[in-house]
């Protein structure tokens, strides 16, 4: 109950965001930049800034005319024009969005959490050498918990079920733990 009203909270203060004063001096960067980019019936859930400005570009979600909703990352053209560089959607159901250092290379990646069926989903998207956005982890799971490690990175434990109990027993289930390697988030063992 209480995702569907923030939900709706968000929504509705991002459309009156998009409402003609929000033209005025002062408004939102992140929500101008993204307002010109939005098609009749799509609806913002989420915003965030992938920067100290709307010039490092954006991560948005929205839901397109009522279907599922989907991530979005922009950066804006040498005029300030949005440019859509990335989309994902790898649940059903969106649940978070965060835009933090996952990976203590000092550099923001973009994390984004969904529901799908009895899973949860988590994908981490960051910067190419290049400068465009790639997905640097995704996995899924019964449940996903994100701790922060002392060196500023994260790892993710993911709990899933193994379905190796016998008839009449509770269900089985097992932890793997991904860190980032200095390349890619790969399974560790546990400490």
């Amino acid at each position: 109950m209480m995702h569907s009203r923030t939900t709706t909270l968000l929504s509705f203060t991002a459309l009156l965001c998009l409402l003609p004063a929000c033209g005025r001096k002062g408004a939102d960067p992140g929500l101008a930049l993204v307002g010109s980019t939005l098609a009749a019936g799509d609806q913002v859930v989420m915003l965030r800034l992938l920067g100290e400005s709307a010039a490092g570009g954006i991560a948005v979600v929205v839901r397109p005319g009522g279907a599922p909703a989907e991530l979005r990352l922009y950066d804006a053209d040498d005029h300030g024009r949005p440019r859509l560089r990335h989309t994902s959607r790898q649940g059903d159901t969106f649940r978070n969005l965060a835009v933090e250092d996952v990976n203590g290379d000092g550099r923001d990646e973009v994390v984004a959490s969904w529901t799908g069926g009895h899973l949860e989903v988590i994908e981490v998207i960051g910067r190419a050498g290049d400068g465009s956005w790639v997905t640097l982890f995704q996995n899924g799971g019964q449940e996903i918990v994100r701790r922060r490690l002392p060196d500023g990175g994260v790892e993710y434990l993911i709990s899933s079920r193994t379905y190796e109990e016998q008839a009449g027993q509770p269900p089985s289930y097992e932890t793997a733990i991904y860190r980032w390697d200095g390349a890619v988030f790969s399974e560790a063992t546990a400490r």
